[in-house]
């Protein structure tokens, strides 16, 4: 095994970033695609981790990518393996009060009157980005779609309006206020007769209130534009208290000490914990517990993933060669093996999946097979470490 930690029940697999030859830190780059829809070109911010060949993620698709790419990228990949890793696509604005309003508002004297746009805007995400995105990347069927401010609006627009298009929303201050809360009062009449099941949603709202004003007395506030936004979010997580939407899985959170203009970071930290609070494997449970089964249970929880995903999630290959090393160490040579083939059906362009099981077969004296575990992932990859085990092998 060429990557191994003694931290064998780590439940985070640390992505590696890339570093470039003039030292520079690399966490993504800047694509383009040209929409007909909108007849302009779009830059895209994307980053893509760093998994095997045939890996799938996920896709984190972030509005006003200049402002919040950089930290999404930070968040998930600090937190692989407690949520999963992530293909992330920053959407950067060009004319943000025409892509990010779902309806028109006159502009007042000296604005550029160009709202409204969110709807062609909807159509260049479903025909032009998520084709372009899914032909390049190496995406999953799972999509999330996060925004804040008018951004907000927007993922609120296409929770009720293009439901099918994401499975997750992140919902972050919205400006439901926007068109004399139109899209509130939309929700509002017709909530209860949206199918939002398999749905998830996190709506964060600032403190944007005066103080000595709470989240009560606020809704008198009217004098005040900064609670414009507080105003109308409020009755939106109401109306989805009472209307309980059929099988959507939401939650929400005040955040009294951000307003809407720091509330950001913590709230897209929070959201992707509570989508994925399933995701993570819980290592501490096989303590004090040897009579389980470590490849049956990471088999049911993968299989828990996969159904709650809806697409097959396959165990990360660092995450499988702990497990199998542990086990070996544990006198459980049965499972130890087990997890060491799982890893070579699963990553079978894997090096380092050949490297350890002739570890193993080494170990446990088979030398013919370790030679040849060693010889495949030669092949795949050359190491010194994997070399020098080989040609150390065969002088016996």
């Amino acid at each position: 095994m060429r990557i191994f930690t003694t931290l064998l029940f780590c439940t985070i697999c640390i992505s590696a970033i890339a570093q470039k030859p003039d030292n520079r830190i690399v966490i993504g780059a800047v694509d383009t695609i040209f929409s007909k829809v909108l007849n302009e070109k779009r830059a895209l911010l994307i980053h893509v981790p760093n998994g095997g060949k045939d890996e799938r993620y996920p896709v984190l698709y972030i509005l006003d990518g200049e402002d919040h790419f950089n930290s999404a990228v930070g968040i998930v990949q600090q937190m692989a393996g407690v949520i999963p890793d992530m293909v992330i696509v920053g959407i950067t604005n060009t004319v943000r009060e025409r892509d990010l309003t779902p309806t028109h508002v006159t502009a007042r004297k000296g604005q550029d009157d160009v709202s409204g746009g969110g709807e062609n805007f909807m159509k260049f995400i479903n025909d032009e980005l998520f084709p372009y995105v899914d032909s390049h990347y190496p995406t999953a069927p799972y999509r999330v779609f996060s925004g804040h401010s008018l951004g907000g609006l927007t993922v609120v627009n296409a929770l009720v309006n293009h439901t099918a298009l994401f499975n997750a929303y992140i919902v972050i201050d919205p400006s439901l206020w926007w068109d004399n809360k139109k899209l509130l009062k939309q929700i509002q009449q017709q909530l209860s007769t949206l199918n939002l099941a398999k749905k998830s949603l996190f709506v964060a709202f600032a403190n944007n209130m005066s103080p000595g004003v709470d989240t009560i007395t606020v809704m008198q506030d009217t004098l005040n534009p900064r609670t414009n936004v507080t105003r109308s979010v409020l009755p939106f997580i109401k109306a989805l208290k009472e209307t309980k939407p059929k099988a959507l899985n939401w939650s929400y959170k005040f955040y009294p000490n951000e307003r809407h203009g720091t509330i950001e970071l913590n709230a897209e930290y929070d959201a992707l914990r509570y989508l994925f609070n399933y995701y993570a494997f819980l290592t501490s449970q096989f303590d004090g517990h040897p009579e389980l089964n470590v490849d049956a249970v990471l088999a049911a929880h993968f299989k828990m993933l996969s159904e709650r995903l809806r697409y097959t999630v396959v165990p990360p290959e660092s995450l499988v060669n702990s497990l199998a090393y542990y086990c070996w160490g544990t006198n459980k040579s049965k499972e130890a093996f087990s997890l060491f083939k799982r890893n070579i059906d699963n990553h079978p362009q894997s090096g380092n999946a050949f490297d350890s099981v002739g570890d193993f077969y080494a170990g446990t004296g088979e030398k013919q097979k370790a030679i040849e575990a060693y010889i495949k992932s030669l092949s795949l990859q050359e190491t010194v470490d994997t070399r020098r085990k080989l040609e150390e092998l065969r002088k016996k």
